[in-house]
């Protein structure tokens, strides 16, 4: 389970601010994995297979930190089975859809959508796949290990109010100093979409077969065999 833990720290002042805080990128997916860390040390559950939660710098230079930890992993990579990467999940509209980037290009994101729709949200592939966002967070350092992986986001439909606000979003905070703690938070979407995470961490964890790329997935040609 991973989220990237940098951002752009100093830079060109915008309205006279220089600082570039970065709370939603990736502020909210570190913040995600620090409660996960909190739920194993007060309830500690118990799966099959272990869990790192991996916080990782470098991503805003070009996925450095995860590419690294990739390339010189803590644990034999052969064990690494399954990434799920958190970056920038937006809670600033209601939660009615989750974006699964990698919906249908392995078990791991049929099972992400599996575990959306057990919660009565509705899953659904990248609305604009012409951004590429599935190879452009530090999920495609493990894929390109041949880790199957997805990245998760809180969704919203094309040509639509929430598509709106995202975009408002994207236009004026994303990479910006006013990506900070002063904006609103949708902290039930926020609550609603950590939910829908955990459970498929733990479903990933407890399966009795490890996530396999599918059979005409682009990306099975980096499949260890």
């Amino acid at each position: 389970m991973s989220a990237h833990i940098d951002h752009l720290g100093i830079g060109e002042p915008i309205n006279g601010d220089k600082i570039y805080n970065g709370a939603m990128d990736n502020g909210s997916g570190s913040a995600m994995l620090l409660d996960f860390a909190r739920r194993f040390k007060k309830n500690h559950p118990t799966f099959k297979r272990s869990i790192i939660l991996l916080w990782v710098t470098g991503e805003e230079k070009g996925l450095l930190g995860s590419r690294y930890f990739a390339e010189y992993p803590t644990v034999p990579v052969n064990s690494i089975v399954a990434n799920i990467n958190t970056d920038m999940f937006l809670p600033i509209i209601p939660l009615q859809s989750v974006t699964i980037h990698g919906l249908r290009e392995s078990d791991l994101g049929e099972w992400a959508g599996q575990v959306a729709k057990q919660h009565g949200i509705e899953p659904q592939d990248d609305p604009r796949p012409q951004r590429n966002t599935f190879i452009r967070s530090d999920q495609y350092s493990f894929i390109r290990k041949g880790v199957p992986a997805v990245a998760m986001d809180v969704g919203y439909k094309l040509d639509t109010p929430q598509q709106k606000v995202i975009d408002e979003w994207l236009r004026n905070h994303y990479h910006a100093p006013s990506d900070d703690l002063n904006q609103p938070v949708n902290l039930e979407t926020a609550g609603r979409f950590e939910g829908v995470v955990w459970d498929l961490l733990a479903f990933a964890a407890d399966a009795e077969r490890t996530p396999q790329w599918k059979p005409d997935s682009f990306f099975k040609r980096f499949a260890r065999h």
